[in-house]
Formats: C-alpha cells, sequence, structure tokens
C-alpha cells in the first residue's frame, strides 16, 4: 500500500517540485506553485464538502428542536434526524469523505517538501526530469527553509489565520 502511495502520490510531486525548480531556481517559490496547483486540483472535493458542511448547519436549528422533542427516546430521535437527512438529501457523512481523501495527497506533499529541502537524495525522479546538483533551501535569499525559522512561523500563521476569515 505504501509503495502504490509513494508511486501515485510522492513521485509525481516530488517530479513537479524539480521540474519546476529547474525553471523557477527559488525553492519557496516553487513550494508555493505547487501548493497553489494541488489546491485547484483538490478544490472540487473541498467545496463540495464545504456545500455539505454548510447544509448540515443549515439544518442544525431542526436537529435540536428534534433532540429536545425526543430528548427521553433516543432511538426515535434518531429516526427523526434521518428522516430529516433524507428529507433534505443529505449525507451525514458526506462532509468527511471528500477531506479524507484529501490527507493523503497533503501528506505526500509534506514528505516531497522535507526530502527536496533536506538535500537527500532526490529518488524516484523521472528520466525526462533534469537532477539538480542541489536544491538551495533559501527563500528569496531571506531565509532557509531546511532550518526552524520563528519570523516564517508567525508569517505562515498570519496567512492562515487570514485564509480562515476569507
Amino acid at each position: 500500500m505504501i509503495e502504490f502511495l509513494k508511486t501515485i502520490l510522492f513521485e509525481p510531486l516530488l517530479n513537479l517540485l524539480v521540474f519546476s525548480y529547474n525553471y523557477i531556481p527559488d525553492i519557496g517559490i516553487v513550494i508555493i506553485l505547487v501548493t497553489i496547483l494541488v489546491r485547484l486540483l483538490l478544490f472540487p472535493s473541498f467545496h463540495k464538502s464545504l456545500k455539505h458542511q454548510k447544509a448540515m448547519t443549515d439544518l442544525q436549528p431542526k436537529m435540536n428542536e428534534i433532540k429536545e422533542k425526543y430528548k427521553d427516546d433516543k432511538e426515535r430521535q434518531a429516526k427523526a434526524i434521518m428522516e430529516l437527512y433524507s428529507a433534505h438529501k443529505i449525507n451525514p457523512l458526506s462532509s468527511c469523505l471528500p477531506l479524507l481523501i484529501q490527507i493523503p495527497i497533503l501528506i505526500a506533499m509534506y514528505q516531497v517538501f522535507i526530502q527536496s529541502l533536506s538535500g537527500s537524495n532526490l529518488e524516484g525522479l523521472y528520466s525526462f526530469v533534469p537532477r539538480p546538483d542541489h536544491i538551495d533551501p533559501m527563500f528569496l535569499n531571506f531565509t532557509d527553509l531546511s532550518k526552524k525559522n520563528a519570523i516564517m512561523s508567525v508569517i505562515a500563521a498570519g496567512l492562515q489565520y487570514f485564509q480562515g476569515k476569507l
């Protein structure tokens, strides 16, 4: 199973990163571009998940009414909630499945970034992707991405906060 995931996810992402690095010699910019590309590819499943979560949120007041009405009868409560889901054509697990599909892809991306920044042997490159002598971990000649950096952590946390507010 691990070899399958390595072949399907890790190696294509690594090759995309190294291929891009051969044309854009700043690994930070390449990481940003690869991340944007992967997010665009995952957007349909992410959007579907958000749609289902919104539908569940919209049903929350009705679910609370059912829970209050049948608070002493859990079986009747569960049956009424399932009827509510089927009346609105909602599957309570459908918001989780698209996110579960994204997890292996994000883990593979993380592993690609770690391997490429550590300077370890770039194993798994396709024959048509030129192998660079080394990957310079400097981002805009400002910070070394291969080392822990408090400034970059604060910037990343701030960007994540603002992304959540959008």
